[in-house]
């Protein structure tokens, strides 16, 4: 059985017409290995405990878990932080962790759980691998620059230009794993 062109379809034509659409929309099949369940975009709001196998670093040094961005956060055991703190990218930091703990579980979410005490703050190696808004900690001569971008760092903002889902198969499938 041969479908017709649906692009020639006369009267999806006419509907799409109707509708207002100019374009034609996109369509992936889905894939478990690259595509999140609605269950896993669910419980990515709140948080997963994923290894580093599930992780990708994407082109753009941004993280992510199947076709979403995400954020990690983890406390190696015997580390204490004076205030939570996250990573958005495969930063220096991160690469060093994944080095001397690769057995480690690290939460992965879309968005911050809730302060406890402390507001979360994002890790500066991460702003310096994205060069995020010309951060770059390593020049002296910028160093007043880059602590206000850390100071007004805003996560909301950071996902405008890095949106957090869909990423596509694509893009996906020319990546390596974070491990």
């Amino acid at each position: 059985m041969k479908l017709p062109d649906f692009l020639e379809f006369e009267p999806f034509n006419r509907m799409r017409a109707s509708l207002g659409a100019e374009q034609l929309g996109a369509f992936e099949f889905f894939e478990p290995q690259l595509h999140l369940t609605a269950r896993e975009r669910e419980e990515l709001l709140t948080g997963l405990t994923l290894g580093w196998s599930a992780l990708r670093c994407l082109h753009d040094y941004t993280l992510a878990y199947k076709n979403s961005r995400v954020l990690v956060w983890g406390q190696a055991p015997g580390q204490s932080w004076a205030a939570p703190g996250y990573h958005l990218a495969y930063c220096r930091t991160l690469q060093q962790l994944r080095r001397q703990q690769p057995d480690l579980r690290l939460a992965v979410a879309t968005r911050l759980p809730e302060p406890d005490p402390w507001p979360w703050r994002v890790c500066p190696e991460c702003l310096q691998q994205l060069q995020f808004r010309g951060f770059d900690a390593a020049r002296t001569r910028h160093r007043d620059y880059s602590e206000r971008v850390l100071e007004a760092f805003d996560l909301a903002d950071f996902f405008r230009d890095y949106p957090v889902y869909p990423i596509t198969s694509e893009v996906l499938r020319a990546l390596d794993v974070v491990a």
